[in-house]
């Protein structure tokens, strides 16, 4: 090299919001750390800087308590002492959305900027592995360099220090990779001097080894550590012993530059897409995270949706219709969801009083979804409240950018009674109305759409009114499925509430038998035979598919912890099909039919780390089997009455695909996973498990048929080695304790305190959704608009009042192969609309756009919104748009 050998220390805390200890408990030390630091900073000069663990909740959770030292942290950053963001907290890679992490960077950069220049380096030093679009994002910030730990290392090749990491579209960064003992190997406050240099002497043996330049980084922190004092004469002793070497209380950012001032790009060894390895080089803990509390992925995945997929969209329109903008209370929706997003508290790697203030955050997320949808749909549309009995219209919405026929299920009211509310002698108690023979719905063209009615019941209601009390009323309520046909993009329809004397009666494709051993349902597309063991055959009638033995459930031990899936010594399996179920036929159409499959499975009660429980405990599992009339998909919903304790269920898909390869949606992209067997006598910290993760949904597929589970907050899925072509979708893990001893999947100790967390054997009834859809192979692009239609969620609106127009409303459309909508939002800004789309695929396709709305200018941003290129609309109004394979784009429309 040359030059030099520069130690560069960089002094940091890692800072986990919640994980052994609650936020608050945290937060209490946090305060202290801040006095401490300040001490630090701004009395002892030889202390030159410190970095806040790249994420903004250190300093916006402390400022919440102390507002008033705001200027005192701006001062520190705006004379180099103190580096901020560029994140608002260090979330977890692979359970939060693609959106999810460009908003933790717009929402950590736009919080850093209030107080000075943010650290533009990708530091993301303790998450359990890294997503393959990592560059990808991080390039539309600007930022081009990553720091990363855990999921990669160990292996043939990746020996160095410095690499290029490349997204699956080409995007490249930087990327330093940490040594073996991570963010926490450069701490010296309870150290001698014998030990620092003891210390010094270890780590440089590794750094030496692996760095491609004269430049080191050792990081100077650690879990919830103080800032190191002795840091200063740290230094002076090591230039002491070590005089031909340079030691430097440095930055990252300062690191970076240097690395980047000697280093050949061309010659770095280069690290593509995801990174979920890495087990002989430290603990990547992928073995079991993404089913540790399940619920708390489900709560992820729904409260995304709120934001993502309905409010934002819901709230653009306004924007563009109504010049109304409440994007601050979906910001401070997104807060909650990117506190729970959190590496730890997402993970299901916390202690049990953690969760107890998640599900109030997503609660949170909720009320503020509820609230607002509401206060949006009437700036959209009108509201009377003087209108407070009979519901008359029923507007749908699509926010898909194209038009779909999709059956909707919703509720309508008819009005039965007022009730009285508060002492008022001079009203008189109304009577109780009959109760309606019938009703039937039109579109505004008169055309009589069809509904079947799921349930009847009476219930109260309440009608709100903002300059008085509200109504409250008994109702005659019906919960229907609707098919509402042609819903028009990104959009709504309008149907018609029509009283009748009768309950109109329809004709159906459907058909559904029973031969006394087995039920069938059937549409012109799907047949679904119900085997006696309660097991499903799918046969595809138009692409000639089939597959049999779906939707088997398994239920085996886990001696492992909230990190690691462990099985025990002696494991018992358990299997759906060896009991016999109950089957019956609970939905007959004629939108919809369903069957319900329900087993008592006898399973014992405990698991040890020996083996599993003499005494056995009844769970049982209900599962409802649904087809509709015009789909391509098996919808399913499974519900289980969790009773034991230390044990794993799944749900098993046997499709007999001879294969070792996998297609996971993840963050923005399909990624190709080859699945394969491993020598675990060559991994002494944590053994590899054949568990992988999935967003959307996973499929496989040999020469001729292709089969996809879409989950929904269900993201851990195994392919099996063994049993060729069996797909296991992860619903539950039950675990009571947060970091075991000896497990024999992580021999390598423990991955945190112990801590008993009885909740997290996630006891009682869950609630688990997926379903099924048959494929020609190599057919994604059928598999993207499934799963679009399977993931997007329904939203309607009821009104009282007579209303004449409004009848249908379209923002926008776009079509292309493999176009998926990822963001419509209004601008960080606050004076445009931003929206985004990708392509997850490994095909070039192009994208073709029109906004059904006049605009000043429509152009290319960038992930943090800033404007690239302008674009032109061609003659026929459509905006044509080359979206490469694998490539986010980002567009901002001006008003």
């Amino acid at each position: 090299m040359g030059n030099k050998v520069t130690y560069h220390f960089v002094s940091q805390s890692h800072w986990d919001r919640e994980w052994v200890l609650s936020f608050e408990e945290y937060r209490t030390m946090l305060i202290d750390f801040w006095d401490a630091l300040f001490e630090l900073l701004e009395k002892n000069s030889e202390f030159k800087h410190f970095m806040t663990d790249g994420q903004m909740q250190m300093i916006m959770d402390y400022l919440e308590v102390k507002p008033q030292n705001f200027e005192r942290i701006k001062k520190l950053v705006e004379s180099g002492k103190l580096s901020i963001g560029p994140w608002y907290i260090q979330i977890d890679q692979f359970l939060p959305s693609g959106e999810s992490h460009i908003r933790n960077l717009l929402t950590g950069l736009k919080m850093a900027r209030t107080l000075g220049k943010p650290m533009m380096i990708g530091y993301i030093p303790d998450q359990f592995g890294h997503i393959a679009q990592m560059p990808q994002i991080l390039r539309g910030f600007d930022i081009d360099v990553a720091v990363i730990y855990r999921g990669f290392g160990g292996e043939p090749g990746q020996e160095s220090s410095e690499y290029v990491w490349q997204a699956p579209d080409g995007s490249q960064v930087l990327m330093f990779h940490l040594p073996k003992d991570g963010y926490s190997f450069g701490y010296f406050t309870m150290d001698d001097e014998d030990m620092i240099l003891k210390r010094f002497e270890r780590l440089k043996e590794e750094i030496d080894g692996r760095a491609q330049t004269s430049h080191r980084l050792i990081l100077n922190g650690g879990d919830h550590h103080w800032p190191d004092f002795k840091l200063p004469e740290a230094l002076k002793l090591l230039k002491s012993k070590y005089p031909e070497c340079e030691f430097t209380h440095s930055t990252l950012e300062n690191y970076a530059n240097c690395v980047k001032s000697e280093i050949n790009f061309q010659n770095l060894p280069k690290l593509y897409g995801e990174t979920r390895f890495g087990l002989k080089h430290a603990f990547a803990v992928i073995g079991g995270t993404a089913s540790s509390r399940v619920y708390v992925k489900q709560e992820n995945y729904f409260a995304q949706l709120k934001l993502e997929k309905i409010l934002e969209p819901l709230n653009t329109m306004a924007f563009l219709l109504k010049n109304k903008n409440r994007s601050e209370l979906i910001y401070l929706a997104w807060l909650y969801c990117l506190q729970n997003q959190d590496h730890d508290t997402i993970n299901g790697t916390a202690v049990d009083r953690v969760y107890k203030e998640a599900m109030v955050r997503y609660l949170k997320v909720d009320e503020i979804f509820k609230s607002l949808s509401f206060q949006i749909s009437n700036d959209l549309i009108p509201y009377d409240s003087r209108f407070y009995k009979d519901d008359l219209h029923l507007f749908v919405f699509n926010f898909l950018p194209l038009e779909i026929n999709k059956l909707v299920e919703c509720e309508i009211e008819f009005h039965l009674q007022d009730i009285l509310v508060g002492l008022n002698p001079n009203v008189k108690i109304s009577l109780k109305s009959s109760s309606i023979p019938g009703f039937k719905i039109t579109d505004d063209k008169g055309n009589e759409i069809r509904y079947q009615i799921l349930s009847r019941d009476e219930k109260y209601s309440l009608v709100w009114g903002y300059h008085e009390y509200p109504h409250q009323i008994l109702v005659d309520n019906f919960k229907i499925l609707l098919d509402t046909q042609k819903l028009p993009p990104l959009g709504w329809k309008k149907f018609n509430i029509i009283k009748t004397d009768l309950f109109p009666n329809y004709s159906s494709n459907l058909r559904i038998e029973f031969n006394g051993n087995e039920y069938l349902i059937e549409n012109d597309s799907l047949k679904i035979k119900v085997n006696k063991n309660g097991s499903l055959k799918i046969v595809d009638k138009i692409n000639h598919i089939e597959f049999d033995d779906l939707n088997i459930f398994e239920e085996s031990g886990d001696a492992g912890d909230e990190f690691n899936y462990c099985f025990p010594d002696k494991d018992e399996f358990y299997y759906s099909t060896d009991f016999k179920p109950e089957i019956k036929i609970i939905e007959t159409g004629p939108l919809r039919t369903g069957i319900q499959i329900r087993y008592l499975m006898l399973i014992p009660a405990q698991t040890s780390i020996q083996g599993r429980s003499v005494e056995k405990t009844e769970m049982e599992i209900i599962s409802n089997v649904y087809l509709e009339y015009n789909s391509k998909r098996v919808d399913i919903k499974t519900k289980i009455n969790n009773t034991a304790k230390n044990h794993r269920v799944r749900v098993l898909f046997r499709t007999n695909i001879n294969t070792n390869i996998s297609y996971a949606d993840s963050q923005f992209c399909i990624v190709k996973r080859t699945h394969k067997k491993y020598n675990w006598d060559e991994y002494p910290y944590e053994k590899p498990l054949n568990l992988e993760v999935l967003q959307r949904f996973v499929c496989i597929q040999d020469e001729n048929k292709g089969i996809a589970i879409f989950t929904r907050g269900l993201h851990e899925y195994e392919l099996s080695l063994d049993k060729p072509g069996q797909i296991g979708i992860t619903l539950l893990r039950g675990i009571g304790q947060l970091s075991e001893s000896n497990l024999k999947t992580r021999p390598g100790g423990d991955a945190g305190w112990k801590n008993e967390t009885p909740d997290a054997q996630c006891l009682g009834m869950h609630e688990f959704e997926y379903s099924i859809f048959l494929y020609k192979p190599n057919n994604f692009k059928d598999v993207n608009h499934q799963a679009e239609i399977y993931h997007s969620p329904n939203f309607t609106v009821k009104r009282k009042q007579p209303l004449q127009n409004f009848s249908r409303f379209s923002m926008l459309n776009v079509e292309g192969d493999n176009i998926i909508l990822s963001a419509l939002k209004t601008s960080e800004d606050g004076k445009g609309i931003i929206l985004r789309i990708y392509n997850p695929t490994d095909k070039d396709s192009t994208a073709k756009l029109r906004l059904n709305f006049s605009h000043k200018e429509f152009s290319l941003a960038k992930l943090s919104e800033e404007k690239i290129k302008s674009l032109e609309p061609e003659s026929d109004g459509y905006y044509s748009i080359a979206v490469p394979a694998f490539k986010i784009l980002t567009f901002k429309i001006e008003l």
